[in-house]
């Protein structure tokens, strides 16, 4: 029992670092607020929440994009972040418990997973900009609806890139840990 919650840890850890180095590679979009960009952190906070459940999953998202934020001067909207981690987590991990069989997912409920995370990613990010057209901008709801929407593109592009690296990336990693004889026990 200690060991698996030991080993849980370490897991979550890897995504924690995987969510914060792909956060890294990003393109910028221009925007009159906030600084929105296109990256594969969102992707493998998806990817880690399949691996790992919920809960582990939500945390490892947290804290490596969290830290990417902190420590990329993000810092003053983490907390939109992990908003944005939660509301992807849940996403994914319901939509995994629906469509995952007793012999695994089809190829039709991953793809099916990385759409609803895509859309997730879109979603989360409309309401990220809203937030910030709101509270920085100090921005009416009309103005900061529309204000929010000029970010928009960037929340597009990562969330269209989530529906086919999700499943992508979800079918490599699970061949390598399959291979690699480690167990991917979801929490």
């Amino acid at each position: 029992m200690r060991n698996e919650k030991l080993y849980a840890v370490i897991r979550a850890a890897f995504f924690a670092a995987l969510d914060y180095v792909f956060a890294m590679f990003q393109i910028h979009v221009p925007s009159p607020v906030g600084h929105p960009f296109v990256d594969l952190g969102f992707t493998f906070v998806a990817l880690g929440t399949m691996f790992l459940g919920f809960k582990y999953g939500f945390i490892s998202g947290a804290v490596g994009l969290g830290v990417f934020d902190l420590l990329n001067g993000y810092a003053n909207h983490a907390y939109l972040t992990v908003m944005e981690v939660l509301l992807l987590t849940a996403a994914v991990a319901v939509s995994y418990r629906l469509l995952n069989r007793n012999d695994g997912l089809s190829s039709p409920s991953l793809i099916t997973i990385g759409i609803v995370s895509g859309l997730v990613k879109m979603f989360s990010g409309y309401l990220r900009y809203l937030a910030e057209s709101l509270i920085d901008a100090g921005l009416p709801f009309g103005k900061a609806a529309v204000t929010a929407l000029a970010a928009f593109p960037a929340d597009f592009a990562t969330g269209f890139v989530m529906f086919f690296a999700v499943p992508g990336f979800f079918v490599v990693m699970s061949r390598v840990t399959s291979r690699m004889n480690l167990s991917v026990q979801r929490h």
